[in-house]
């Protein structure tokens, strides 16, 4: 009896010896089953290699943006509103002397390489003390010169942006239409044209061109420091109102300085719907 005992003993032992290494190199060819929760996850999580196209890189700041910048202008042409007139009633040298002038501006970017930009602004050039006046201002008859004379300028224009990215640098490139407030004063007080009695004022259709550069601040990275070129081209000429003079094209040109506040505008958006449930 013990012998048989031993003899079956003896030879399941050996018969689970055999099976084990089997069962080893049958399990570890197979891959390990999940368990219901790792399982239910990787079934409910959406796989998104494939899915969709990679987005095109954004610019590092918001969207919408702000701005404010100071400096000065100069008219460079034309004619009466920047040269000197000779005896003989041809325009020589430049006379115009810059002046302050500020701007400000509304921007919002389209995407990392265009942004729209609407600039409202002021801008105004004296001229030389010994420049001839063009013809006699009846207010003051006694004034030949324009030494009292100055030349403002209100611009509002709207642009379409190139705006590159080379590093912490922001460039920016745009032009497009712009409308202009231009009126001439002598002695604080608008000139009239000798002949039609007219002042000397108006809104006249223009383009504007803009070049400049900007970096953000590292303690505010919704905040840059920008400086920029302005460009205004006012087409501020009317014969029939202005005949005796400042009845040419005018250009304009200002160097600033200034600071821009970027923001995400869609804030906004969720703030309406809020309110209006």
């Amino acid at each position: 009896m013990n012998l048989r005992l031993g003899a079956v003993s003896g030879a399941c032992i050996a018969l689970l010896a055999g099976s084990s290494p089997c069962l080893a190199a049958k399990h570890k060819g197979a891959p390990a089953a999940p368990d219901s929760a790792h399982a239910s996850h990787s079934a409910t999580k959406p796989s998104h290699k494939g899915s969709q196209a990679p987005k095109e890189p954004i610019p590092n700041h918001h969207p919408a943006g702000i701005g404010g910048l100071l400096g000065g202008g100069r008219i460079y042409a034309d004619a009466d509103y920047s040269n000197r007139r000779t005896p003989s009633g041809e325009f020589g040298s430049k006379d115009s002397e810059a002046r302050f002038g500020f701007s400000a501006n509304f921007r919002y970017q389209f995407n990392p390489w265009l942004r729209g930009q609407v600039s409202p602004g002021f801008f105004w050039s004296a001229y030389d003390q010994h420049s001839p006046l063009p013809f006699q201002d009846a207010n003051h008859p006694e004034d030949t010169t324009k030494e009292h004379v100055l030349t403002l300028i209100l611009p509002v224009s709207a642009q379409l942006q190139w705006t590159p990215t080379r590093g912490p640098w922001h460039y920016h490139v745009g032009a497009g239409p712009g409308v202009y407030r231009v009126w001439v004063e002598n002695h604080r007080k608008v000139i009239k044209d000798p002949i039609t009695k007219v002042d000397h004022k108006g809104f006249y259709p223009g383009v504007s061109g803009e070049i400049g550069v900007e970096r953000f601040l590292k303690a505010q990275p919704s905040t840059s420091i920008e400086v920029s070129i302005a460009s205004h081209w006012a087409f501020a000429d009317r014969p029939e109102q202005f005949p005796s003079g400042y009845n040419s094209a005018m250009l304009g040109v200002e160097l600033l300085v200034g600071a821009n506040y970027y923001f995400d505008a869609s804030r906004f958006e969720k703030k309406k719907s809020t309110a209006a449930k």
